[in-house]
């Protein structure tokens, strides 16, 4: 086990670490072509905030109002994120968008109905998706892009960009003091509700959003006392991050099915048959991803295996 460090220095350092990484993810935020740049934004927010509520004891003055304030701008940079994980899934599930306009697969088009094939003027069939679908997954990426277009422009244009400068200054921390408490003390307060937290949930979509939730939050709370815990804490945090994409895949499936349905409403409609047509292939895909995070928390929960991991961290 790493020798023991004082709670003071552990949170000066997890508090400088977190504050330069929002720093600099939100130099990046107007840089239209960093699509990191969101991402990285919001994950050093939450890691920011969650070092405040961890630490809490340690700062000059109550973090109550400066955590609300955090968790707003990450609630704000959230839209944009979505829209950015929305063209991403689209084309890992459905494939890149088709270069050709054409229209094979559409009944009144197809020679069974006494019509030429219609495609657009100069193009070629090419292989993948093709005809009416082609058009409705055009029209899926063209929303998408849009809607992250405009919201990347009121992110920038906006005060939430100031304000995000303003909040990656790092709190005020108190000064050690003599026979200050070692940081693994603390850790043995907090880690084992956090542990509990994560290994609680039902099994449908609420329950596996919520399980999510909790493993997020308690992989970013060990990462705050990681020098003060024994080695094994680092197989604990790859095993969370690998539960937590498995969840994270689920979750963003079933955000991407319901944007799809509630686009197919908008749109013309001679697409909407070819767009419910990809909503079930993307619904497919979540099952898929569902079957895969249930499966790995039943084979966690029978194992006891959060049980295990806490004694493992904590020693």
């Amino acid at each position: 086990m790493s020798e023991p460090t004082s709670v003071v220095e552990l949170a000066r350092a997890a508090l400088v670490e977190r504050a330069e990484a929002l720093q600099w993810a939100a130099a990046r935020l107007p840089l239209a072509s960093d699509l990191e740049a969101v991402h990285d934004t919001r994950v050093a927010l939450r890691r920011l905030r969650e070092a405040e509520r961890g630490f809490e004891g340690c700062l000059h003055q109550p973090a109550g109002r400066r955590r609300r304030r955090l968790r707003a701008l990450e609630r704000a940079l959230g839209p944009l994120r979505d829209a950015q994980v929305r063209l991403e899934l689209l084309g890992e599930v459905l494939g890149p968008v088709a270069v050709s306009r054409d229209r094979s697969d559409d009944p009144r088009a197809s020679v069974g109905f006494g019509r030429e094939v219609v495609a657009g003027r100069g193009a070629e069939l090419r292989p993948g998706l093709r005809g009416l679908e082609a058009e409705a997954r055009r029209c899926l990426a063209d929303a998408a892009a849009e809607e992250m277009a405009w919201r990347h422009r009121e992110m920038v244009g906006g005060p939430n960009l100031a304000r995000l400068r303003r909040m990656a200054r790092v709190p005020s921390v108190v000064e050690p003091v003599p026979g200050v408490t070692p940081g693994r003390e603390l850790a043995v307060v907090q880690l084992p509700r956090f542990f509990r937290q994560a290994s609680r949930g039902q099994g449908d979509s609420a329950g596996l959003h919520l399980r999510r939730v909790r493993t997020r939050r308690l992989r970013y709370r060990l990462e705050l006392f990681a020098p003060a815990l024994a080695p094994e804490h680092q197989v604990v945090l790859q095993e969370l991050r690998r539960l937590q994409r498995l969840l994270g895949q689920c979750h963003d499936l079933s955000v991407l099915v319901d944007w799809i349905d509630r686009a197919a409403k908008q749109q013309q409609r001679e697409l909407r048959p070819a767009l419910r047509r990809l909503v079930v292939r993307v619904e497919l895909e979540h099952e898929s991803a569902q079957e895969a995070a249930e499966l790995e928390l039943a084979r966690l929960d029978a194992s006891a295996w959060w049980r295990t991991a806490e004694r493992a961290c904590l020693g």
